[in-house]
């Protein structure tokens, strides 16, 4: 008598976001976009656009290095308003905190943990470079 095998394939399943915990606030969770090719793209001609235009200004006087600054904080919340999917263990002014008021009034010690967490997702690694 033969043994037959089953071929059924299972299909893999993929999140499109990921959770963290804060490191800054315990007890307080943040789901991540994982990036695709197009969002890539479009994270990267965005963070450029804003870059390119206040680079320049980084060897100047204060006024110009005050405006400079000013695009590394433009930077952060695109990366949050692009990546920050949600919140959850945290209420700002007895709300239940969202992306938008996380941004707006949140603590800016977890917005900078975020942002810097969301840069750091959507780069590329060396391996992924080597293979563009």
């Amino acid at each position: 008598m033969t043994k037959l095998t089953s071929l059924l394939h299972k299909d893999t399943s993929y999140s499109s976001v990921s959770w963290h915990s804060s490191k800054v606030m315990p007890g307080v969770r943040f789901a991540v976009r994982r990036i695709s090719l197009r969002q890539r793209i479009e994270l990267n001609r965005r963070v450029k656009e804003l870059t390119i235009k206040y680079d320049f200004l980084r060897a100047g006087d204060a006024a110009d290095r005050l405006e400079a600054a000013l695009s590394d904080l433009l930077v952060a919340k695109l990366y949050l308003e692009w990546g920050l999917d949600e919140i959850a263990g945290l209420s700002i002014d007895g709300q239940k905190a969202t992306p938008d008021l996380v941004i707006a009034h949140g603590p800016e010690s977890l917005s900078d943990e975020m942002a810097q967490f969301i840069q750091a997702e959507s780069a590329l690694t060396d391996d992924e470079r080597k293979n563009y």
